[in-house]
């Protein structure tokens, strides 16, 4: 059986100048082009879309503008309906505009924290009443984020209580006002939101979850945790490691339980690929955020500070037995080979997607 055809399009790979360069190729993981390479049997790479068996859109959302969006969607259209599309730009808004994704999630009886959508027009015009509204929600959850309704790793993102100040509360809107007016001639759908802060079950330590999805299949998954109120991978240091083992023991043995519910998840924003992340609270999962192209320092790096990395490397085997799902994901140039032979095996088995 010959290989699948298979053709990458996003803001420069497939319409650019070089759009054929597997370096261009948005978002790349370490080690993804290795992986794709040792999967040669059965996937390639086309240089035409016409003769592709399937499509990945690889929009990096933070960095797509609508003009990308509109050139993307262009090469698109005549596909639509005969040829598989990984994340069709379609649905773009879906997983880039929280509020949306919030508001499907909801719709489908999903677990989300609370939150309300703040449009510029109504900040400028009518700044006092929506100063107020800030007020009644973080009076009604005590602790908020004021956010940007589409942007990743924390960024455009202010925590504040109801010990917060009026003039910090003002302060807080004025900055992210000032930040979405940057945004918004490039990506129309900026909005403001405020978001519930979900408050940690376990002694103040944060805990999020986060799985890959591929094609209603679990790919890998691992949860991260840290006292910072807002953190990243790279902020876990040596002192977290007997919690992040603990967690991603209890989380392979959560996996069983919630793997549907993250599969629909991911269904239902209409993502074939993405990683989806979410705080466990009684056992079930709060739905945070989702993301078709992820590629952060656990991706990029591994888990944790060099001190945290080395610990995983040096207690390998005493580990993995009980962490098998951090091992598996550290295993990239596989992962990735395995990421790519399943995309041919759906490809094979299924006419549309």
């Amino acid at each position: 059986m010959n290989p699948v055809s298979i053709y990458f399009i996003g803001k420069k790979q497939g319409v650019g100048l070089r759009r054929f360069r597997l370096s261009k190729l948005e978002n790349r993981r370490h080690l993804e082009i290795e992986g794709f390479q040792d999967a040669f049997q059965y996937i390639r790479q086309v240089r035409f879309i016409k003769n592709a068996d399937i499509i990945w859109v690889r929009a990096r959302p933070e960095h797509t503008t609508d003009y990308d969006r509109k050139v993307i969607d262009k090469h698109l259209t005549k596909f639509r309906g005969t040829v598989p599309i990984i994340n069709d730009i379609n649905i773009f808004d879906n997983y880039d505009c929280k509020e949306i994704t919030f508001n499907i999630w909801k719709n489908k009886n999903f677990q989300c924290p609370d939150y309300i959508t703040l449009s510029i027009d109504k900040l400028k015009n009518q700044f006092s009443e929506t100063v107020d509204e800030v007020n009644q929600f973080i009076k009604k959850n005590n602790k908020i984020f004021l956010r940007t309704n589409n942007e990743t790793a924390a960024n455009g993102m202010i925590f504040l209580t109801k010990y917060s100040s009026q003039a910090e509360i003002i302060n807080a809107i004025d900055k992210l006002i000032k930040r979405c007016e940057k945004f918004l001639p490039k990506r129309s759908s900026t909005r403001l939101m405020c978001v519930e802060y979900i408050e940690p079950q376990d002694n103040n330590i944060q805990e999020i979850f986060r799985v890959h999805v591929l094609f209603n299949k679990i790919l890998s998954f691992y949860a991260v945790n840290s006292k910072n109120i807002v953190f990243h991978n790279i902020d876990m240091t040596e002192y977290d490691i007997s919690k992040f083992i603990k967690i991603n023991k209890k989380f392979c043995s959560l996996m069983p339980e919630l793997e549907k519910q993250i599969i629909d998840s991911v269904n239902a924003i209409g993502c074939k690929i993405a990683a989806v992340e979410f705080f466990i609270k009684d056992n079930k999962p709060i739905m945070l955020e989702i993301n078709p192209m992820w590629g952060g320092h656990a991706s990029q790096h591994g888990f944790g500070n060099n001190m945290f990395q080395k610990y995983l490397k040096d207690n390998k085997n005493k580990l993995k037995k009980d962490i098998p799902n951090v091992y598996w994901f550290m295993k990239k140039r596989l992962y990735y080979k395995k990421l790519y032979k399943s995309i041919s095996s759906h490809c094979i088995n299924t006419t549309i997607s």
